[in-house]
């Protein structure tokens, strides 16, 4: 199987970010990122959302679960209405239409 369109999207959007280390994030950077995943217009921002989450529970460090439990009730919303996990959790772009 190829790269789908849209998997090819975001792994371009991805390298054209700036990566932050997950482990040198504020508080202030975090709630700034959650806010461009809900919003769905910079998905490499979701993909750095996921990662800083991803790291941080499989190295056994701290995390701010709040962050965690509102992208994941975002996200989840998402897919109840009838969006793509994808388009749910922000690693999707949205349209200007939307």
């Amino acid at each position: 199987m190829g790269i789908t369109k849209n998997e090819g999207e975001r792994k371009a959007d991805a390298d054209r970010t700036v990566k932050l280390t997950w482990k040198d994030v504020s508080d202030a950077e975090l709630r700034a990122i959650l806010a461009d995943a809900k919003n769905g217009a910079d998905p490499a921002a979701a993909m750095k959302l996921i990662e800083y989450f991803y790291k941080r529970i499989h190295d056994n460090l701290p995390y701010d679960q709040t962050i965690l439990l509102e992208y994941l009730v975002h996200g989840f919303g998402g897919i109840l209405d009838g969006q793509s996990a994808d388009r749910a959790f922000g690693l999707e772009r949205r349209t200007a239409k939307e």
